[in-house]
């Protein structure tokens, strides 16, 4: 699990953010401000007991659309996860900045959100884990996959 406490560690992180990932600024941006607390959650880590008592709104980031997606059995926190979030966001596309601003509204009209990255096999499996809430799937147009499958160059 990530967790940055400091104005110093956050912009650290922005920095790379938006380098390697500016579709998920808008999150980093409302959690160094304090608009909204930011946790973001590893295959094998449990979810903090911290996040089940009220507090700050908070968005639970799961990335799981690596090069190996895992699917929900693949992560220790979904059992808790399902208890304690009030929304949920499966998100099975390319980011865009406006999907991540839409989380940070929603995680503060709510109190928590799980925003759930995937790939396009495994977002109705995520979907139907977090069904009991209120929530969104954000996915390719139909026919497209996400991550696309890029045919290998060939040299001649």
């Amino acid at each position: 699990m990530i967790r940055m406490n400091s104005h110093e560690g956050y912009a650290r992180i922005i920095d790379l953010v938006a380098r390697v990932a500016p579709w998920r600024l808008p999150l980093y941006s409302a959690a160094m401000t304090g608009q909204v607390r930011l946790v973001e959650m590893m295959p094998d880590s449990p979810l903090p007991k911290a996040l089940e008592r009220p507090g700050k709104p908070t968005v639970i980031l799961i990335g799981d659309d690596a090069e190996q997606p895992l699917g929900p059995v693949g992560w220790r926190c979904v059992r808790r996860l399902r208890r304690t979030a009030r929304c949920a966001i499966v998100h099975a596309t390319g980011g865009e900045r406006k999907h991540y601003a839409t989380a940070v509204v929603a995680a503060s009209m709510a109190g928590s959100l799980v925003l759930i990255e995937t790939n396009s096999e495994h977002a109705d499996a995520w979907r139907a884990q977090f069904q009991h809430l209120p929530g969104m799937m954000i996915v390719c147009p139909p026919g497209q996959q996400h991550p696309r499958v890029r045919r290998p160059e060939t040299v001649q």
